[in-house]
């Protein structure tokens, strides 16, 4: 491939929480990166060969740009309402790209993807509307087209929930909201990735959570691979394979996540992109096939990755997660970071924020100071890794407390 790739101009949306991924791949294969979007302090501005500081939702102005700057190929990994906003003129460029408009509607609209759940043999939460009279609380509310977080509010009366709907609606693209049961129970997670028509699914996962503040949702802590619960996961994975036969979708990863309530796996969220969790990271290390790579291929060649066979396997070591939570306030001080970067179990650690930054998502997805990803061939070395990080990471705020978020028990 390095022959077809070499010289090849590729632009990048987003991908700022990738960027070493992405480099690594372009200076391996000889590849021009051409990063666009309109916020000039974005890592991969910083990174990439060439910078343009434009709005990427902007359909004239992006057709334009590809046309005169001879863009080859395209590697949009942004949020949600970046793709929604994208997808439609990115399929009027002829670039190969893993989703189509009527694809990411299905998959990336909540209200949609919960409709064709039944159809496939999966159970969907009980939703409810605001002019229901009998509502059970409690429930969550949350915009049909968003993640990270963002306007989703768990509600306790009538009163909390038409208030939440507002916010959802703001929140939302379609100006659109779902209110579902809240739902108790075991977390889960999985993926499934999708080569030539095929599928696959790389690995399961469990969550410890921090405790909610307020009516946001709570927050992960820990994420451990695999997950106690893989034996009731993995009845989602033929209907799930065959929703994606149906759509027609050939290439490309997509991640669900639910709760398991009475034994039965309910699917509550799904992102058709790369996640926030970054839980392709874990993938590599225990398989050696790179989520960032595939999707680099792909864009430039058509083709989505090389030998998918070991995904097949189960993961071969205990993995977690360490998310650090933040409380709100200004960061003057953080320790530990370089030390635990050094432990010989620590295979990977971004870090989002620094000494001098303010903290003003506590409670949300994005209240994260860092992702340390940990590896151990048991659970009790698990364990006794995990701590060994908490006991090394500190941050202060402005009057010298501590701005770690309580840690729960584990």
């Amino acid at each position: 491939m390095t022959i077809q790739m070499k010289g090849k101009r590729l632009a990048v949306f987003g991908a700022n929480t990738v960027v070493d991924e992405v480099t690594a791949y372009a200076r391996k294969h000889g590849i021009v990166l051409v990063s666009v979007g309109n916020v000039p302090e974005a890592p991969m501005h910083q990174a990439s060969d060439e910078q343009y500081y434009m709005d990427c939702t902007d359909e004239a102005a992006m057709l334009r740009f590809f046309k005169e700057k001879h863009i080859d190929a395209l590697l949009s990994c942004s949020g949600e309402m970046v793709i929604r906003k994208t997808v439609g003129f990115i399929g009027k460029t002829g670039f190969h790209y893993h989703v189509t408009p009527e694809q990411w509607d299905v998959l990336m609209n909540k209200q949609h993807f919960k409709e064709v759940c039944p159809r496939y043999g999966m159970p969907a939460i009980p939703a409810f509307r605001s002019e229901d009279k009998d509502i059970p609380f409690p429930v969550i509310v949350k915009p049909v087209d968003n993640g990270g977080s963002f306007g989703i509010t768990v509600c306790h009366s009538r009163t909390e929930m038409e208030e939440a709907i507002a916010k959802a609606v703001r929140h939302s693209t379609v100006g659109e909201y779902l209110c579902e049961k809240f739902m108790e129970g075991p977390y889960f997670q999985f993926d499934i990735w999708r080569q030539n028509g095929k599928s696959y699914f790389p690995y399961t996962k469990g969550r410890v959570f921090y405790d909610a503040i307020g009516t946001s949702p709570q927050q992960p802590f820990l994420d451990l691979y695999p997950s106690p619960e893989a034996d009731i996961i993995k009845r989602l994975y033929e209907p799930m394979s065959q929703l994606f036969e149906d759509l027609g979708i050939d290439n490309g990863s997509c991640m669900f996540q639910g709760i398991i309530s009475d034994g039965v796996p309910y699917i509550m969220d799904n992102a058709f992109r790369l996640s926030g969790g970054m839980d392709f990271r874990v993938v590599h290390e225990d398989k050696g096939i790179d989520l960032i790579a595939c999707y680099m291929q792909h864009a430039l060649t058509g083709q989505f990755g090389e030998d998918f066979s070991a995904l097949a396997e189960p993961l071969h070591s205990r993995y977690a997660t360490v998310c650090i939570g933040l409380k709100n306030g200004q960061i003057t001080r953080i320790k530990g970071i370089d030390e635990v970067r050094q432990l010989p179990f620590v295979y990977g650690l971004y870090q989002y924020y620094h000494e001098g930054d303010i903290m003003q998502y506590s409670g949300l997805f994005l209240q994260v100071l860092c992702r340390i990803f940990v590896r151990a061939d048991s659970r009790q070395e698990l364990q006794s890794n995990i701590n060994t990080i908490l006991g090394l990471i500190e941050a202060e705020g402005t009057d010298g407390n501590s701005l770690l978020r309580d840690y729960p028990s584990t």
